[in-house]
């Protein structure tokens, strides 16, 4: 496919607040048309020739810096461009959030007037005008008026993926040939996460190819301790087998990649009623194909030709080359940091090789398990490895320790009660100086050889440059239903040195003091009157309540969390799906809310382990997100009819149920009501694992 791009000189007037005014239309590039469809796998549809253009410019032409004003249904509709500030910081979130509104704002009220049937009386008016044609109806000005949007420039960002991916790439089409697919698939990780291996989104999608959990445990490990999402390689066959499976079912590509984003069965579904991909992106509406839906394939299209073509956009780049490993397979469970001082190891570079290997087995709180495949140094002899991990082998991985916190409880007492130090366990969850804890919260309790590693981190760390995220107020939600998962089911140096200090958590020094023995044994206060609640602790209630039968059976009962499903609950007790859709009588295809009570069996060992699995996939949530967001601010939203608990997360406030759960606790968000007013926060990337996808706002 050729497509040519060609650069107009478009003449600019700035308004106040960094507002860009073009005054005409700035031009998009000109596509060539491909073949008919099927003699091309990937097909340039004339209906969708504005939106790879638009994609193609945002890639190429607009940086961080530029906001691209424009119409969420026709692309090649741009209205002008705000100046952003580029920085990855809460101040620089609030101003740009301010610059956005007031475009918005400024092009709405434009749009309304036009629709009034009111003639342009300024050069932004005529200009806008214009854009609609000869003789536009009022209806048309009025629907754009809700249309507008705003588009960050992802120029930098695309250039740094086509840099890592010299890496990958060459392996990824080895594995892709290897499955009969056209190479070409390789380049869709440029729309995802632009091949950033610790990409992560707001919605729970890991790695180079942005699985979500419940897609990813079809193919993959996924848990506290390793998630192959984050493998390159393991996450890259997986990719593979998805999209395979995408097109045995609908037959062509671009359906085939819009799937991998919507969902197979919303596509088999479309496919069937609108028969072709045209069809589908010019007719289907619903609230589940939204803007990033309907635009996949288009990005997919424009990041294709830039990746093939970037020295024509980026000029010549050094691209990352490949890294030479050897592999070695864990006999027992071994400490990483140990396996890295003895092999003389930099961790970074041991956790750069094993991206599957979660946070928790780089800070001493998990073992890497046994069975998993070490990629390490090639240089590094393999008998040396074997000498070394067989020294370290530990029969079983490491538990994960918890505490619910109850009515009465303090900091003191909790510590006392699992005899742990005091500092260790502030420090562990974050609590602070003053040491408080709030009624429901699941605090972390850590472990004996961890804490120490933990505080001589702490020690040796600066005052963190960005700003702690902002407290909280929080609720349980729903209307919209918890979705159940798919089930299926160098030479070694004689000379040791000591291994570097594991990773920082997020506290300033002077939250190391010493802890006033009566902030310590402050009593646990009710989280509806304190809005300051740490966002980075559990507070789901974890624990099971114990029922006896009449015939001495013992059943559990627990309340459906947010992200939960009754296929994670199949997994943490080892047992089939169906059997808990058996004893809860629920029939196949009905889904479970949020809140709802679910009996389980109750395993003969006893319920810890299931708990245990439990908390530790919250925790997961939690450590994963804050890794890569942070929050900026918060906002209020009025609920309007028809709204959705769903709808709202996925397409209005853009974060997830459990973090907007956190932020309303005083609230029962399972029925919604016209007029309710809900707090959320606004939710900023922090610049290092944020998702690399071009659709963001």
């Amino acid at each position: 496919m050729a497509i040519l791009t060609r650069r107009f000189l478009v003449s600019l007037a700035c308004i106040a607040g960094g507002l860009i005014l073009f005054s005409s239309p700035p031009c998009r590039a000109a596509l060539t048309h491909l073949p008919a469809s099927g003699t091309e796998d990937f097909p340039v549809y004339r209906v969708i020739e504005p939106n790879v253009n638009f994609w193609i410019d945002i890639f190429t032409r607009y940086g961080k810096s530029d906001g691209v004003i424009h119409d969420s249904r026709d692309l090649s509709r741009i209205y002008g461009t705000v100046e952003l500030n580029p920085i990855n910081s809460r101040r620089a979130a609030k101003q740009n959030r301010k610059k956005k509104d007031k475009a918005i704002k400024t092009y709405k009220a434009i749009l309304l007037k036009l629709a009034q049937g009111r003639p342009p009386s300024t050069a932004a008016e005529e200009r806008v005008a214009a854009m609609f044609g000869d003789a536009p109806s009022p209806e048309a000005f009025k629907q754009a008026a809700y249309r507008l949007r705003i588009q960050t420039g992802l120029k930098k960002q695309f250039e740094e993926g086509i840099i890592r991916s010299g890496a990958l790439l060459d392996e990824f089409k080895r594995i892709f040939r290897s499955h009969g697919l056209p190479e070409d698939l390789v380049y869709l990780p440029c729309v995802e996460s632009s091949f950033n291996v610790a990409a992560y989104s707001k919605f729970g999608a890991a790695g180079i190819w942005q699985f979500t959990r419940s897609t990813g445990k079809l193919y993959m490990e996924i848990g506290y301790v390793v998630d192959e999402r984050r493998d390159p390689f393991i996450a890259t066959q997986s990719a593979a087998r998805l999209l395979k499976k995408n097109f045995s079912h609908l037959k062509e590509w671009p359906m085939a990649i819009t799937a991998y984003n919507h969902g197979l069965n919303g596509m088999k579904k479309k496919k069937k009623k609108h028969k072709t991909y045209p069809r589908i992106y010019t007719r289907y509406r619903s609230r589940s194909f939204k803007f990033a839906s309907r635009n996949f394939y288009s990005e997919f299209l424009a990041a294709r030709h830039v990746a093939k073509h970037y020295t024509r956009y980026f000029g010549k780049l050094r691209l990352d080359r490949p890294t030479e490993t050897r592999q070695f397979k864990a006999e027992g469970y071994i400490p990483a940091i140990d396996l890295a001082r003895e092999l003389d190891l930099d961790l970074d570079v041991f956790k750069q090789l094993n991206p599957a290997l979660r946070k928790p087995v780089f800070d001493g709180r998990k073992y890497i398990p046994k069975g998993y495949e070490l990629r390490l140094p090639i240089e590094v002899p393999p008998d040396a490895v074997a000498r070394a991990a067989k020294a370290m082998y530990r029969g079983r991985q490491k538990p994960s320790k918890f505490h619910r916190v109850r009515k009465g409880d303090t900091a003191g007492s909790i510590a006392r009660t699992h005899r742990v130090p005091l500092k260790d366990l502030i420090l562990a969850n974050g609590l602070g100086r003053r040491a408080t804890i709030y009624i429901g919260q699941t605090l972390r309790i850590p472990g004996r050889d961890e804490a120490p590693k933990i505080k001589t981190a702490l020690a040796k760390a600066p005052a963190p440059v960005s700003p702690k995220p902002e407290p909280v107020d929080a609720p349980v939600p729903e209307t919209a239903s918890v979705k159940e998962a798919d089930t299926v089911t160098a030479s070694v140096s004689k000379e040791r040195r000591p291994a570097p200090p594991p990773p920082v958590p997020d506290l300033h020094p002077s939250e190391l003091y010493p802890v006033p023995p009566r902030y310590a044994e402050r009593h646990a206060k009710p989280v509806e009157t304190d809005s300051k609640v740490n966002l980075k602790i559990v507070t789901a209630d974890l624990k099971i309540q114990v029922k006896t039968g009449q015939k001495g059976e013992r059943t559990g009962l627990i309340h459906v969390a947010p992200e939960e499903t009754l296929g994670h609950y199949a997994d943490w007790l080892g047992i089939a799906t169906r059997e808990l859709r058996k004893l809860n009588r629920l029939p196949f295809g009905r889904s479970i809310t949020i809140g709802q009570a679910i009996k389980i069996p109750i395993p003969a060992s006893g319920s810890g382990r299931f708990e245990e699995r439990r908390y530790e996939f919250h925790q997961e949530i939690l450590e994963d997100f804050f890794d890569s967001f942070f929050v900026a601010g918060v906002r209020n939203y009025t609920v309007k009819s028809g709204d959705t608990l769903w709808d709202l997360c996925m397409n209005e406030l853009e974060i997830p149920m459990w973090l907007l759960e956190k932020y309303n606790p005083a609230m029962d968000l399972k029925s919604l009501h016209p007029g309710q007013t809900i707090v959320y926060p606004a939710v900023n990337p922090n610049g290092i694992h944020p998702a690399g996808s071009g659709i963001s706002s």
